[in-house]
C-alpha cells in the first residue's frame, strides 16, 4: 500500500502536470488505498463491478453485477479466472470444494469444471430464493419457507425437510443445518424430515445466524452477539453488546464482527472485552470467512487478512 502511493508522490515531484491527471483519473483508488489504518490486508482485486463473494476452506470466487463469476487461482489482481457470464446470477454459494450459483429464476447450478460451459443444473423452481452449501451438502429456501436438500439427481433429487413460511434463513456447517424464523426462532436439524426440528433459541431480538463446524452464534437487532453452548433457550453465552455491529462471519479463520463505521473485529476472548481490531475503513461493506479473512470495499476492491 506504501508502494501505490509512495510512487504518486514521486510522479508529483518531478512531473506535476502528469501526476495531476493520474490522481484526477483515479480518486477513488488513492482514497481506497490511503484510507487504511491497518497494514496486515492484502489486495486481491479492484474491480468496481464486484458486487459480492464466497469462499470455502481456501478457495475464493467473486460475483460480478453482470454475472460474472470469477475464481482466484493465486496471484493478487490478475490471478483470477471466468467461470462463467450469465446475467441472470444472483447469487454464489461455495461447499466441499463445489461451487454452485442461483439464478433470479430460481434454477440452480453445479459448476463441473470446464468454463462457462461445465455448469450442471440442479433444479430450476421459481421458488427459490436461497441455497447454502455445507461439505458435500446443498441446500435451497423456497419463498413459501420450504427448505430442501439435495440428494444427488438432477432435478428431482430434493428432499423436502420442512415448510414453515416463518422461515427466513438457513445455515449449513459442520454436518448441521439451522433455520431462522422472523419471529426470531432457532432451530436446529436433528434428522427427521418436517418434525425433526429441535428449538435453540425464542429471542424476536435475533435478526441473524452464522456457523462454523460445530459452533453457531446469533446476532440480535441491539448488536449483541451469542454463541451456543449446547443447552437449548438457555445456553447461550453473550460474546459482546456493541450497538454499532451490523454483521458477524464465522469460519475457520475465527469468529468477527463488521460495525456500521466498517471496523472490522475479531473474537480472541473472553466476552464483552476479547475483541482485536483488525481494520477501520469506511469502505468496508462485508465479510466473509472460511481458512481466511475477506473483506470486500464498495468500491468493489476485495482484501484478504494476512495477519
Amino acid at each position: 500500500m506504501v508502494g501505490p502511493t509512495g510512487y504518486i508522490l514521486s510522479t508529483i515531484k518531478l512531473l506535476p502536470l502528469v501526476a495531476s491527471i493520474l490522481c484526477y483519473a483515479l480518486p477513488s483508488v488513492t482514497k481506497d488505498i490511503n484510507a487504511r489504518a491497518f497494514d496486515n490486508w492484502q489486495l486481491l482485486d479492484n474491480n468496481p463491478a464486484t458486487i459480492s463473494a464466497a469462499t470455502a476452506d481456501s478457495n475464493l470466487y467473486q460475483l460480478h453485477n453482470t454475472g460474472r463469476i470469477w475464481r482466484y487461482t493465486g496471484t493478487p489482481l490478475t490471478g483470477w479466472q471466468e467461470l462463467d457470464n450469465n446475467p441472470a446470477t444472483r447469487k454464489i454459494v461455495a461447499g466441499g470444494g463445489n461451487l454452485y450459483q442461483l439464478h433470479n429464476n430460481g434454477r440452480i447450478w453445479r459448476y463441473t469444471g470446464t468454463p462457462f460451459t461445465g455448469w450442471l443444473e440442479l433444479d430450476n423452481n421459481p421458488a427459490t430464493i436461497d441455497i447454502v452449501a455445507s461439505g458435500g451438502n446443498l441446500y435451497q429456501l423456497h419463498n413459501n419457507g420450504r427448505i430442501w436438500r439435495y440428494t444427488g439427481t438432477p432435478l428431482t433429487g430434493w428432499q423436502e425437510l420442512d415448510n414453515n413460511p416463518a422461515t427466513k434463513k438457513i445455515v449449513a456447517s459442520g454436518g448441521n443445518l439451522y433455520q431462522l424464523h422472523n419471529t426470531g426462532l432457532i432451530w436446529r436439524y436433528t434428522g427427521t424430515p418436517f418434525t425433526g426440528w429441535q428449538n435453540l433459541d425464542t429471542n424476536s431480538a435475533t435478526v441473524d445466524i452464522v456457523a462454523s463446524g460445530g459452533d453457531l452464534y446469533q446476532l440480535h437487532n441491539t448488536g449483541l452477539i451469542w454463541k451456543y453452548t449446547g443447552v437449548p433457550v438457555t445456553g447461550w453465552l453473550k460474546l459482546d453488546n456493541n450497538p454499532n455491529t451490523k454483521a458477524i462471519a464465522a469460519g475457520a479463520a475465527g469468529l468477527f464482527q463488521i460495525h456500521k463505521t466498517g471496523a472490522i473485529w475479531k473474537y480472541v476472548g473472553p466476552p464483552l472485552t476479547g475483541w482485536q481490531q483488525l481494520d477501520g475503513n469506511p469502505a468496508s461493506i462485508s465479510i466473509l470467512a472460511a481458512n481466511s479473512l475477506y473483506q470486500l470495499h464498495n468500491t468493489g476492491f476485495l482484501w484478504r487478512y494476512t495477519g
